[in-house]
């Protein structure tokens, strides 16, 4: 074991620190240019098909509204309807120049499918999806007695995310624009 420790301290360190030193700063340059670069020329999306689950308030409803303003056209998925509807109005107010409402769980696989599919042969394409559907529940642990519905609030990541991994085949995105907003249960303990 000890000399396996001086052979990382004494071969290795070294090698890793000059390939460290030598790569680092361009790749932290290129990454530099690349960020400059997509903030001056942003992507248009006016006219593009976003989806976007957990639509109906927080983060997926301000997402809706500056998709709008930038002309998208929208796929709003969550389980309030009613919810829904307002953010879609506000959303036609802001500029988009086509939303579609749909009530789904996305906690349910058959769900997902049948909404993809639905939003897919009304548009005929979807080119950004958004998952940004979840369940926060925020309590102290003691407390805490639904054990089942944190499957729930798992499954809503795992459903979803197993978009990420489809083929444009299977899932017809055209460009490779997934994003997952992070879902989390809170608790809290009282020691």
């Amino acid at each position: 074991m000890d000399l396996l420790h001086k052979f990382l301290n004494i071969v290795l360190l070294p090698i890793t620190l000059t390939v460290l030193l030598l790569f680092m700063p361009p790749f932290l340059f290129l990454k530099f240019l690349w960020s400059l670069k997509r903030s001056i020329y942003r992507e248009n999306v006016a006219a593009k098909v976003i989806l976007i689950t957990g639509a109906s308030s927080g983060i997926g409803e301000y997402v809706a509204y500056e998709y709008a303003k930038r002309g998208a056209r929208l796929a709003l998925v969550a389980r309030r309807e009613d919810r829904l509807q307002a953010v879609a109005d506000r959303a036609r107010k802001l500029g988009s120049p086509e939303v579609v409402v749909v009530r789904a769980d996305v906690s349910k696989v058959e769900e997902c499918k049948q909404f993809v599919n639905e939003i897919v042969n009304y548009f005929g394409r979807l080119d950004h999806l958004v998952n940004n559907a979840g369940v926060s529940q925020i309590c102290l642990f003691e407390v805490f007695t639904q054990f089942s519905d944190i499957a729930s609030i798992m499954s809503c990541a795992v459903h979803m995310a197993s978009l990420r991994g489809k083929s444009s085949h299977e899932l017809p995105v055209k460009t490779s624009l997934i994003f997952n907003v992070v879902l989390s249960l809170h608790t809290l303990s009282q020691s």
